[in-house]
């Protein structure tokens, strides 16, 4: 018990774990499973390398006690990886509608996912979110 209430203190104030903090700790792993292969050559030093700079960088954000930096670190990763995540998802889509009815376009003010009808010729296209209008060819 005692050390567990030592262990409390210890993290009294300080920032924890987070989304970017798994990242970085996953890219870890990754990286450190696939520096196995390569552990003699230059490449598998430069693996090495980059390992512990992932592990150093969780520890560090893990064990900080400037919370404030590391929330807005977590909002920035945050928002590159919705931007990542809806690029992948706008793909997959397109992909799906590809022989479909419908096609898929992106409004070029507010970037919203926008289904118009094939084979129309040149439509004005009213974007529902922010009510921009643009031409575009189905």
């Amino acid at each position: 018990m005692r050390l567990r209430e030592q262990i409390r203190r210890m993290m009294y104030g300080r920032y924890g774990n987070d989304q970017l903090g798994m990242f970085c700790f996953v890219l870890y792993i990754i990286v450190w499973i696939v520096s196995l292969g390569f552990r003699r050559t230059w490449f598998g030093r430069i693996l090495s390398v980059a390992d512990y700079m992932f592990v150093i960088i969780y520890f560090v954000r893990f064990f900080s006690r400037n919370v404030y930096q590391r929330q807005r670190e977590n909002q920035k990763f945050l928002s590159v990886m919705n931007r990542v995540k809806n690029y992948f998802k706008f793909v997959r889509l397109r992909y799906q509608e590809r022989s479909g009815t419908k096609k898929l376009y992106r409004c070029p003010k507010c970037r919203q996912m926008i289904r118009v009808p094939r084979g129309r010729g040149k439509i004005e296209i009213t974007c529902p979110k922010c009510h921009f209008a643009f031409i575009k060819k189905t």
